[in-house]
């Protein structure tokens, strides 16, 4: 007790020099705590702005140039087939003239709203009328227009969107030379293309995104001298060159941000600058709202001022732990507008995601997942996943296994969509607080293309490889066996048998036959061996498969089989004419032997993607399961009178050219080979 009541006397000596350094220093401690902590948390929230401000910039951006990207290729189609449809008529006025009424005929079958041909001297010789319009004068004044075309100057021209001369509206008017000399012009609605800009437009998607005011003041479209496109509140700004900051802007690929003035408040704006086709079209500009920003440094200065009033050290914790509750809120706020940007970027991935809760319910569908299991979010969220995902059921297992050991990576077979698909997936457990379960995640890729491509380089790789083997041998095999076949030939000729002759020149001239059919094979093996030689020229597939359709159809009525062609490619490949009939020639054999009498076979030609894809289905026996991977295989075959290598043969025709056979099959329903082939 008395050694307690000693120290306490001592510190109560200590002089008010120390006294007032000891709480000085606690003063600055806590000061020096607090200025760190203001800076430290001022520039926390500037980061969350500018990732907050570069996301939505990146996002306005991809979806200007998407939107621009979309109305230029629609355009494009649309004057392609435009310009396709006059050369066919050019086509058939090379045949014979035609005239008026043939051009009306012409028109009202394909589309076309006003068809004209003119002479070499720009004087229209026919043309067309709609039904609902009153027949034109014969004299128009397009001659300056089409000066290209009849001057030879040009093949073919686009003339632009022009309003009708009857006022119905706008149209896509375009020229292609007449072989006959002079032009052949034309003109489509333009309507619809019309409203696809107005929809896609930039306009509408600043308009769209800026109606959204939460968090946003602003967004503009600039040149150097005016505006292209803002929201409404938008009427006039500033230009570019006397502003060093939009200049800097405009020079530079990355975004760039300020605090600025707008309405009489502070705005936190990024500027970027828009491209298009790699050519500078202006700045975008999008104005933050920055009251948070405001409200979350004036509680933090408020801190700071009362930081300087304490001088308990039980009072500046208690401040410390409050100040700390509303910084964990502004970070949860922050937080959650990271998360709302995280899921847009989850909605951008290229592979499918799928989340489910605690009670196996769906609660996360992104667009990939949609695309491939076809189905929507909308139609999904809430549902348990078995009646969501029930034709997949390695799918369901793996979500499964997930929330019982956490995570789980496989690759496994699924049907969705109507289609087999190979899938890699990455199955993850998600678990809250105290390691609670609260769901699990599916990550999956779509490995079908890359499945098959795999089977096409390892069939190419198989096929090589026996094909040198086979070209081997054969060198081998010619030597011994043109030297049997001309000693037989010798024996033949020049000796005769004393006895039993009729005999020895049978058995002679089959030795000699014999090594004939021999050499035959070894011909068959050296050409497997060699790369195909081809003739490519460029073909309409459509023509090419019409053309040699009665051939094709030959083959199945001779079996009493039903055979039906059906083309819609509509598009130009590069190819040998002989050897692809060769390919077609034997796949559809093989399925007339496939199929029984009163069967079917349907030839199918489509444009898939960047490919066209020649599809010849049976309603065959099929091919067993285990022996598809081998039908390609040289002299692989299941037919008794087989030599089993047309389709190792077609399958190196169709690789010759760039392309692959893809093959699916049922036992007992059929069988599909699909002849993919790259456009020209």
């Amino acid at each position: 007790m008395k050694q307690e009541k000693l120290k306490e006397k001592r510190v109560m000596m200590l002089s008010p020099k120390y006294l007032g350094g000891l709480f000085t220093l606690f003063v600055l401690l806590f000061l020096g705590t607090a200025i760190f902590e203001y800076n430290y948390r001022k520039s926390e929230i500037e980061h969350v702005m500018r990732e907050e401000a570069a996301l939505l910039m990146h996002a306005l951006r991809e979806g200007a140039e998407n939107a621009i990207t979309g109305y230029n290729e629609n355009r494009a189609l649309l004057t392609g087939s435009l310009i396709d449809q006059l050369r066919l008529i050019d086509r058939l006025d090379r045949q014979h003239e035609l005239t008026s009424a043939d051009l009306s005929t012409i028109a009202g079958s394909s589309g076309i709203y006003r068809l004209n041909i003119f002479d070499r001297s720009g004087k229209r010789v026919a043309f067309s009328s709609p039904p609902d319009h009153a027949p034109l004068e014969r004299e128009c004044g397009h001659r300056m227009l089409l000066q290209p075309v009849l001057s030879g100057e040009k093949d073919s021209l686009l003339l632009g969107i022009k309003e009708s001369a009857s006022g119905r509206g706008p149209r896509l008017i375009a020229a292609v030379r007449r072989s006959r000399g002079g032009v052949i012009a034309g003109n489509v609605d333009a309507t619809g293309l019309l409203d696809l800009r107005r929809k896609l437009g930039v306009e509408q998607l600043i308009q769209r995104i800026g109606a959204d005011k939460t968090g946003i003041d602003y967004i503009i479209w600039q040149d150097t001298n005016r505006i292209l496109a803002a929201t409404p509140n938008i009427s006039k700004t500033s230009v570019v060159r006397p502003d060093s900051f939009l200049e800097s802007a405009m020079h530079t690929q990355i975004p760039l941000t300020r605090m600025t003035e707008f309405g009489g408040r502070t705005v936190f704006e990024v500027v970027n600058p828009f491209y298009d086709n790699k050519t500078n079209i202006g700045l975008l500009r999008i104005g933050l709202k920055a009251d948070h920003f405001t409200v979350a440094l004036e509680k933090l200065r408020n801190r700071l001022f009362m930081l300087l009033g304490l001088v308990a050290i039980g009072a500046l914790v208690m401040f410390n732990l409050v100040m700390a509750r509303r910084n964990e809120t502004e970070m949860k706020e922050a937080y959650r507008r990271v998360q709302t940007f995280s899921s847009t970027i989850l909605e951008s991935m290229a592979d499918a995601v799928v989340t489910v809760d605690a009670d196996s319910a769906v609660t996360l569908v992104n667009r990939p997942a949609e695309k491939l299991f076809q189905l929507s979010s909308k139609e999904a969220l809430g549902k348990p996943v078995q009646l969501v995902f029930p034709e997949c059921p390695e799918f369901l297992s793996g979500i499964m296994a997930a929330r019982e050991s956490g995570t789980l990576n496989r690759e496994f077979l699924c049907s969705a969509g109507g289609r087999e698909h190979w899938l890699a997936g990455n199955f993850s457990l998600i678990t809250g607080s105290g390691n609670q379960i609260e769901g699990a995640v599916a990550v999956l890729r779509d490995l079908t293309e890359q499945r098959a491509m795999q089977q096409v380089i390892d069939r190419q790789e198989k096929l090589r490889a026996i094909g040198e083997l086979a070209s081997g041998v054969a060198h081998e095999i010619r030597n011994p066996l043109n030297a049997i076949g001309i000693l037989a030939q010798r024996l033949d000729i020049e000796f005769s048998p004393t006895a039993d002759e009729s005999e020895y020149r049978h058995l002679v001239r089959t030795v000699v036959s014999e090594v004939n059919r021999v050499n035959t094979i070894i011909q068959r093996f050296l050409k497997f061996g060699r790369q195909p030689q081809l003739l490519p020229v460029p073909v309409n597939l459509d023509e090419y498969i019409a053309s040699y359709g009665t051939v094709l159809q030959s083959e199945a009525e001779k079996k009493d089989i039903r055979f039906t062609i059906q083309t819609g490619c509509k598009r130009t490949v590069v190819i040998d004419r002989e050897q692809m009939q060769q390919v077609l020639l034997n796949i559809v054999r093989n399925a007339v032997e496939a199929t029984a009498k009163g069967g079917s076979i349907a030839l199918r030609v489509y444009g898939r993607g960047n490919e066209a894809v020649i599809e010849i289905a049976d309603t065959g026996t099929g091919i067993p399961a285990a022996k598809l991977p081998e039908i390609f295989n040289l002299y692989f075959t299941t037919k008794d009178d087989g030599t089993g290598m047309g389709l190792s043969i077609a399958n190196q025709i169709v690789h010759a050219h760039g392309g692959m056979i893809e093959v699916s099959s049922r036992e007992g329903e059929g069988s599909v080979f699909s002849i993919v082939l790259p456009f020209a």
